[in-house]
């Protein structure tokens, strides 16, 4: 059914699929011959998140899944650049939510910590619920804070991160419409990121893993990381159906220079086969470290924002072809696939799908 040709910084899993299986029981659109992986090989990463862990108000498996890949990797060369290689590794997680990033990271080496920020105290509670749940408590720590206060720097500063973890909401906002606190991010989308990368010049940490989406001026959040010190070494992407608040504020997105999406049929018909798609977009997280130039970001921001404008002119074949010259991974998540990634993080593991 999809598998995309791409530069894969770390080994995922494959499989194959039926295009005639697909087309029967689903509707699906001839993609012209592509080959795309669907995001859903990466959702193993996401198996010991089933019930009893708990997710805040406001969770999204897609770009949690995303940040997780990056986060990972920036883990990894955390690990690489420390002193010794029995350094406890002290990462940060903003806009914690539900814990999930961090508590994978803590999962995967028995000396990480994890201080976890949030605006929302319920989240934390959430959070701090889920670490006693792994037994991991003594590593985890859960705060509510406001990454805007003076007192979040402080936090930041005094716990000294390696690795520095933000998933953020990423919808861009019209001025005379206000989104959920989980939603909107400021007129262009990149708020919290900027906020972020403003902490991030004071605290400098080895590594960073951010993600946000081509709606949300994905180029500069490459330039505003190169400004602070820090380059982008590869880069994760998924393309992906609207959603309700993306959708809410298609109107909004069309008027923006730097809002990238895809609108013709084809594409659309692909990511949403069920018919309930109005366009496509894509999800990206990157994994960045501290470099003393920033590493060339304006060459690397204008080679991601191109890789969006050919997306929104051509869809999906400008994954199968990225045209980068760092190393980067692509999926694509259908609403099937991404129905199915939720059902499994409710406690399923098979479903039926009817055509």
């Amino acid at each position: 059914m999809r598998r995309l040709h791409s530069f894969q910084p770390h080994k995922c899993k494959t499989r194959a699929f039926s295009r005639k299986k697909v087309d029967e029981q689903f509707g699906g659109t001839d993609t012209g011959g592509l080959f795309l992986q669907s995001f859903l090989e990466e959702a193993d990463r996401l198996r010991p998140f089933v019930p009893p862990f708990r997710f805040s108000a406001f969770f999204s498996p897609e770009d949690t899944l995303l940040c997780v890949c990056a986060s990972e990797s920036a883990f990894r060369r955390a690990k690489e650049e420390s002193r010794e290689p029995t350094d406890v590794i002290r990462i940060a997680e903003l806009t914690t939510g539900s814990g999930l990033v961090g508590i994978d990271l803590l999962l995967k080496d028995e000396k990480s910590r994890l201080l976890g920020l949030d605006v929302d105290q319920r989240a934390c509670d959430i959070a701090t619920g889920n670490a006693k749940l792994f037994k991991i408590e003594r590593r985890a720590w859960f705060e509510c804070a406001d990454i805007w206060s003076d007192s979040t720097i402080a936090t930041l500063i005094a716990y000294d991160p390696n690795l520095l973890i933000c998933n953020p909401p990423y919808v861009p906002e019209p001025g005379d419409q206000n989104l959920a606190l989980e939603a909107g991010a400021g007129p262009d989308g990149t708020a919290h990121l900027m906020r972020t990368l403003e902490l991030v010049s004071t605290v400098r940490p080895q590594t960073l893993a951010l993600s946000w989406c081509s709606l949300s001026d994905p180029a500069k959040v490459i330039r505003r990381a190169g400004e602070a010190g820090y380059a982008l070494n590869s880069l994760f992407v998924v393309a992906i159906a609207d959603g309700e608040y993306s959708g809410s504020v298609r109107d909004y997105l069309r008027t923006l220079p730097c809002a990238y999406i895809n609108e013709n049929s084809d594409t659309v018909a692909t990511i949403g086969p069920d018919g309930s798609a109005r366009f496509a977009y894509l999800l990206m997280a990157g994994e960045f470290s501290r470099r003393m130039d920033g590493g060339s970001a304006a060459e690397t921001a204008s080679a991601v924002e191109h890789l969006c404008a050919r997306f929104a002119s051509d869809g999906l074949s400008a994954l199968e072809h990225p045209e980068l010259s760092f190393p980067a991974t692509s999926w694509v998540l259908d609403r099937w696939d991404e129905l199915e990634l939720r059902v499994m993080l409710h406690g399923r593991t098979k479903m039926t799908r009817i055509g």
